[in-house]
């Protein structure tokens, strides 16, 4: 509780000697508009943020938005804007309001791509940012998309071994894994409510194939991906795809577990069990 509000204490200088700092400034420019100004509010705001004071945050992010706008299409000006966009949209964010955050980040995006290009290392952290929210709603590509191209910034400007770079990675990756999660999850509940099996499988070689890019060829999470699509090829009676799905499973908890690992037994025991199956209906 100490340190915490020691933390508070601080901020609430910082304010304080940011507001002394503004009146001198408004008081040199002849009133708001002037981009020494905004950017002062962006700092009070910034503070009032990690203050968690979100209202207040909020109208100060809303002053920096009227004077940009005073102010016109100037390059330094834009990005000010683009700074007030992104923090308002934390704020959003924190309140709970997705849809209006969504819409804040991507307009800060815009003016960054705008204002910097496509390809600059400032707009990386505008590609994460867009990126996180997207995977909060659970938008896979969109998210994948944004994570990519933040990665890519990361990897020119600094680097593979560069902890931004790893982090980037590391998310980009995350996004991709969750995807390939969610496309197998939709195709296990289809194929327990009854739908096409086709449809259902076609599901699971999705999920495969996003895992195969990643490198889980031998992951357990690709094994229940054939798990499942053995499960629906059971359910249309195709037992022969079955029996293959099956043995692909298989073949991953052997190497990953060995062959003494009870979830291997059990697998071992199953597989056994659709073989026979298979083999009496056939003959």
């Amino acid at each position: 509780m100490a340190v915490v509000l020691t933390e508070q204490s601080k901020f609430s200088e910082a304010i304080k000697m940011n507001k002394q700092s503004l009146a001198r400034k408004l008081h040199i420019h002849g009133g708001e508009d002037h981009p020494d100004i905004a950017g002062t509010y962006v700092g009070i705001g910034a503070l009032l943020l990690k203050q968690n004071r979100l209202d207040d945050a909020l109208q100060m992010f809303d002053r920096v938005i009227e004077v940009c706008n005073r102010l016109g299409p100037g390059r330094d000006y834009r990005k000010i804007l683009a700074k007030a966009l992104l923090n308002q949209a934390v704020i959003r964010q924190k309140q709970g309001d997705l849809e209006a955050s969504t819409e804040l980040f991507e307009e800060s995006l815009a003016i960054h791509v705008e204002v910097l290009g496509e390809m600059h290392p400032e707009a990386a952290e505008a590609y994460q940012n867009i990126a996180a929210i997207y995977g909060i709603q659970d938008r896979h590509d969109d998210a994948i998309h944004f994570a990519y191209k933040a990665l890519q910034i990361r990897r020119k400007e600094l680097g593979m071994d560069h902890p931004y770079t790893i982090d980037c990675l590391r998310y980009y990756l995350e996004r991709k894994f969750c995807k390939a999660a969610a496309i197998n999850m939709k195709g296990l509940t289809l194929a327990k409510a009854g739908g096409d099996y086709a449809d259902a499988v076609k599901l699971f070689l999705e999920a495969l194939e996003i895992y195969m890019e990643m490198g889980c060829e031998v992951h357990p999470v690709t094994a229940s991906v054939y798990e499942n699509m053995a499960a629906a090829y059971i359910s249309a009676d195709r037992l022969e795809e079955a029996v293959a799905a099956s043995a692909d499973a298989l073949k991953i908890y052997r190497r990953k577990l060995g062959d003494e690992h009870d979830v291997t037994k059990k697998r071992m025991e199953e597989h056994r069990s659709l073989l026979k199956r298979f083999l009496e209906n056939r003959s």
